[in-house]
Protein backbone atom coordinates (compact mmCIF):
# COMPACT_ATOMS: atom_id res chain seq x y z
CA UNK A 1 0.00 0.00 0.00
CA UNK A 2 1.15 3.33 -0.56
CA UNK A 3 2.12 5.67 2.29
CA UNK A 4 4.22 8.07 3.69
CA UNK A 5 7.54 8.12 2.07
CA UNK A 6 11.49 9.55 4.03
CA UNK A 7 -17.97 31.06 -17.80
CA UNK A 8 -21.31 29.63 -17.22
CA UNK A 9 -21.36 26.42 -18.78
CA UNK A 10 -17.59 25.47 -17.13
CA UNK A 11 -19.49 26.72 -13.31
CA UNK A 12 -22.47 24.38 -14.21
CA UNK A 13 -20.16 21.55 -15.34
CA UNK A 14 -17.84 22.11 -11.96
CA UNK A 15 -21.85 22.48 -9.97
CA UNK A 16 -22.02 18.66 -10.87
CA UNK A 17 -18.24 17.26 -9.78
CA UNK A 18 -19.03 18.58 -6.62
CA UNK A 19 -21.82 16.09 -6.05
CA UNK A 20 -19.70 13.08 -6.92
CA UNK A 21 -18.39 10.27 -4.54
CA UNK A 22 -17.57 7.26 -6.26
CA UNK A 23 -18.66 3.50 -5.08
CA UNK A 24 -15.88 1.10 -4.16
CA UNK A 25 -14.71 -1.47 -6.71
CA UNK A 26 -16.21 -4.85 -5.94
CA UNK A 27 -12.95 -6.73 -6.72
CA UNK A 28 -10.12 -4.70 -8.86
CA UNK A 29 -11.26 -6.91 -12.15
CA UNK A 30 -14.54 -5.55 -11.90
CA UNK A 31 -13.42 -2.13 -10.54
CA UNK A 32 -14.53 0.00 -13.84
CA UNK A 33 -18.22 -1.49 -13.37
CA UNK A 34 -18.77 -0.04 -9.94
CA UNK A 35 -17.70 3.67 -10.42
CA UNK A 36 -20.68 5.23 -9.93
CA UNK A 37 -21.29 8.60 -8.28
CA UNK A 38 -23.60 9.45 -4.96
CA UNK A 39 -25.47 12.60 -5.23
CA UNK A 40 -24.91 14.88 -2.26
CA UNK A 41 -26.70 17.36 -1.62
CA UNK A 42 -25.36 18.73 1.45
CA UNK A 43 -24.19 21.65 0.00
CA UNK A 44 -27.27 22.62 -0.90
CA UNK A 45 -28.11 22.81 2.86
CA UNK A 46 -25.27 23.83 4.24
CA UNK A 47 -25.63 26.12 7.11
CA UNK A 48 -28.87 25.16 7.94
CA UNK A 49 -30.84 22.84 10.16
CA UNK A 50 -31.79 19.69 7.49
CA UNK A 51 -34.19 16.63 8.69
CA UNK A 52 -34.01 13.95 5.61
CA UNK A 53 -36.33 11.25 6.75
CA UNK A 54 -35.63 8.30 5.04
CA UNK A 55 -35.70 5.55 7.16
CA UNK A 56 -36.47 5.01 11.14
CA UNK A 57 -34.45 7.04 13.62
CA UNK A 58 -31.31 6.74 16.00
CA UNK A 59 -31.69 2.37 15.57
CA UNK A 60 -28.16 1.95 14.78
CA UNK A 61 -28.70 -0.65 12.34
CA UNK A 62 -31.77 -1.38 9.98
CA UNK A 63 -32.40 -4.40 8.09
CA UNK A 64 -31.88 -4.61 4.18
CA UNK A 65 -34.46 -2.20 2.22
CA UNK A 66 -34.65 -0.01 4.50
CA UNK A 67 -33.11 3.53 4.76
CA UNK A 68 -31.27 5.95 7.15
CA UNK A 69 -32.28 9.29 8.82
CA UNK A 70 -30.31 12.36 8.71
CA UNK A 71 -31.44 13.67 12.12
CA UNK A 72 -31.58 17.74 12.45
CA UNK A 73 -28.35 19.54 13.41
CA UNK A 74 -24.99 20.51 11.77
CA UNK A 75 -23.53 17.44 13.25
CA UNK A 76 -26.30 14.50 12.66
CA UNK A 77 -24.40 12.17 14.31
CA UNK A 78 -21.92 12.96 16.90
CA UNK A 79 -21.39 9.51 17.88
CA UNK A 80 -21.24 8.16 14.76
CA UNK A 81 -23.90 5.65 13.28
CA UNK A 82 -23.82 2.43 11.51
CA UNK A 83 -26.05 1.37 8.61
CA UNK A 84 -28.16 -1.72 7.13
CA UNK A 85 -25.30 -3.39 6.23
CA UNK A 86 -22.61 -2.86 8.72
CA UNK A 87 -20.58 -0.02 7.48
CA UNK A 88 -20.13 2.90 10.65
CA UNK A 89 -20.05 6.71 9.83
CA UNK A 90 -17.41 7.04 12.08
CA UNK A 91 -16.67 11.14 13.40
CA UNK A 92 -13.28 9.72 14.64
CA UNK A 93 -11.86 9.53 11.44
CA UNK A 94 -11.28 13.32 11.14
CA UNK A 95 -8.63 12.95 13.22
CA UNK A 96 -6.52 11.68 10.51
CA UNK A 97 -6.73 15.35 8.88
CA UNK A 98 -6.57 18.45 9.69
CA UNK A 99 -10.48 19.66 10.82
CA UNK A 100 -9.89 23.17 9.78
CA UNK A 101 -8.25 24.15 5.96
CA UNK A 102 -7.04 27.54 4.93
CA UNK A 103 -8.92 28.94 7.75
CA UNK A 104 -12.20 27.07 7.41
CA UNK A 105 -13.70 23.87 9.48
CA UNK A 106 -14.76 21.39 6.93
CA UNK A 107 -18.79 20.40 7.50
CA UNK A 108 -19.73 16.72 7.91
CA UNK A 109 -21.60 15.82 4.53
CA UNK A 110 -24.29 13.68 6.07
CA UNK A 111 -26.65 13.61 2.63
CA UNK A 112 -23.17 11.58 0.92
CA UNK A 113 -22.93 9.42 4.01
CA UNK A 114 -25.92 8.41 3.79
CA UNK A 115 -25.63 6.91 0.43
CA UNK A 116 -22.51 4.67 1.60
CA UNK A 117 -24.82 3.92 4.91
CA UNK A 118 -27.49 2.21 2.28
CA UNK A 119 -25.06 0.57 -0.42
CA UNK A 120 -23.80 -2.68 0.77
CA UNK A 121 -20.76 -2.09 -1.90
CA UNK A 122 -19.31 0.14 0.91
CA UNK A 123 -19.43 -1.97 3.87
CA UNK A 124 -17.81 -5.19 1.80
CA UNK A 125 -14.69 -2.57 2.00
CA UNK A 126 -14.79 -0.30 4.50
CA UNK A 127 -14.75 -0.84 8.05
CA UNK A 128 -16.13 3.08 8.51
CA UNK A 129 -16.29 6.62 6.55
CA UNK A 130 -16.72 9.66 6.86
CA UNK A 131 -17.12 12.84 4.47
CA UNK A 132 -16.88 16.12 4.72
CA UNK A 133 -15.98 19.58 2.72
CA UNK A 134 -15.83 23.29 3.06
CA UNK A 135 -18.10 25.55 0.82
CA UNK A 136 -20.51 25.62 -1.89
CA UNK A 137 -20.50 24.28 -5.45
CA UNK A 138 -21.33 28.27 -7.11
CA UNK A 139 -18.09 29.90 -4.58
CA UNK A 140 -15.07 30.31 -6.12
CA UNK A 141 -13.30 27.41 -4.03
CA UNK A 142 -14.77 24.27 -2.81
CA UNK A 143 -12.99 21.04 -1.39
CA UNK A 144 -14.98 17.36 -0.78
CA UNK A 145 -13.06 14.60 1.38
CA UNK A 146 -13.70 11.19 2.36
CA UNK A 147 -12.01 9.17 4.89
CA UNK A 148 -11.89 5.53 4.89
CA UNK A 149 -11.18 2.91 7.48
CA UNK A 150 -10.33 -0.44 5.07
CA UNK A 151 -11.28 -3.60 5.79
CA UNK A 152 -7.93 -5.61 6.15
CA UNK A 153 -9.19 -7.67 2.88
CA UNK A 154 -9.04 -4.26 1.33
CA UNK A 155 -5.54 -3.50 2.25
CA UNK A 156 -3.70 -4.27 -0.51
CA UNK A 157 -2.22 -2.08 -3.75
CA UNK A 158 -4.51 -3.71 -6.16
CA UNK A 159 -7.75 -2.27 -4.46
CA UNK A 160 -5.94 0.93 -3.61
CA UNK A 161 -4.82 1.10 -7.93
CA UNK A 162 -8.70 0.33 -8.63
CA UNK A 163 -10.23 2.57 -6.01
CA UNK A 164 -7.71 5.67 -6.80
CA UNK A 165 -8.71 5.02 -10.96
CA UNK A 166 -12.11 4.91 -10.74
CA UNK A 167 -12.21 7.97 -7.56
CA UNK A 168 -10.55 10.00 -11.12
CA UNK A 169 -12.69 8.76 -13.56
CA UNK A 170 -15.99 9.52 -11.65
CA UNK A 171 -14.41 12.84 -10.37
CA UNK A 172 -13.71 13.84 -13.64
CA UNK A 173 -16.66 12.76 -15.33
CA UNK A 174 -18.77 16.04 -15.14
CA UNK A 175 -15.27 17.95 -16.00
CA UNK A 176 -14.52 17.27 -19.46
CA UNK A 177 -12.56 14.36 -18.47
CA UNK A 178 -9.03 13.28 -17.10
CA UNK A 179 -6.88 15.80 -18.19
CA UNK A 180 -3.41 14.38 -16.85
CA UNK A 181 -2.52 12.46 -13.98
CA UNK A 182 0.70 12.67 -11.96
CA UNK A 183 2.12 11.35 -8.63
CA UNK A 184 3.45 14.29 -6.33
CA UNK A 185 4.94 14.43 -2.89
CA UNK A 186 3.24 16.95 -0.52
CA UNK A 187 4.28 17.15 3.20
CA UNK A 188 6.00 13.40 2.57
CA UNK A 189 3.09 12.08 1.70
CA UNK A 190 2.73 9.91 -1.97
CA UNK A 191 0.02 11.10 -3.16
CA UNK A 192 -1.94 10.52 -6.56
CA UNK A 193 -3.28 13.37 -8.30
CA UNK A 194 -5.60 13.75 -11.40
CA UNK A 195 -6.13 17.48 -13.06
CA UNK A 196 -9.37 17.64 -14.92
CA UNK A 197 -9.90 19.00 -18.18
CA UNK A 198 -12.80 21.73 -16.54
CA UNK A 199 -10.38 22.74 -14.08
CA UNK A 200 -10.90 20.06 -11.16
CA UNK A 201 -8.52 18.54 -9.31
CA UNK A 202 -8.97 14.77 -7.70
CA UNK A 203 -6.29 13.31 -5.27
CA UNK A 204 -6.06 10.05 -3.63
CA UNK A 205 -3.74 8.79 -0.68
CA UNK A 206 -3.44 5.95 1.31
CA UNK A 207 -1.68 6.09 5.09
CA UNK A 208 0.32 3.96 6.77
CA UNK A 209 -2.77 2.64 9.15
CA UNK A 210 -5.20 1.36 6.46
CA UNK A 211 -7.20 4.67 6.01
CA UNK A 212 -8.21 6.10 2.39
CA UNK A 213 -8.29 9.72 1.71
CA UNK A 214 -9.91 10.58 -1.68
CA UNK A 215 -10.53 14.61 -2.04
CA UNK A 216 -12.22 16.45 -5.04
CA UNK A 217 -11.32 20.74 -4.93
CA UNK A 218 -11.94 23.25 -7.25
CA UNK A 219 -10.13 26.58 -6.96
CA UNK A 220 -7.10 28.68 -6.88
CA UNK A 221 -7.09 28.28 -3.42
CA UNK A 222 -5.89 24.29 -4.13
CA UNK A 223 -7.85 23.11 -0.77
CA UNK A 224 -7.64 19.89 -1.10
CA UNK A 225 -3.81 20.13 -1.51
CA UNK A 226 -3.52 22.33 1.67
CA UNK A 227 -5.60 19.09 3.49
CA UNK A 228 -3.12 17.12 2.12
CA UNK A 229 -0.18 19.26 3.67
CA UNK A 230 -1.87 19.47 7.11
CA UNK A 231 -1.32 15.18 7.90
CA UNK A 232 0.62 14.85 10.15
Amino acid sequence: MRGRIAGPSAATRVARVAQLASRPPRTPHTAKLLAVALISVAVAVSGCNYNVVVGSPTSGSQGPGLMTEVPIGATPWPNGTTGAYGLRIDPSLMSSIPSIVGGNPLVEAAQVEVGALDDPQYAKAFAAFYVAGIGAITDLNWVQVSIAALKVDAQTEDFYTAWRDDWFKASCSQADGIGSTSVTTINDWKVDMATCNGGVDAYALSLDNGILISIVDFGPRRLGHQLIAGIN
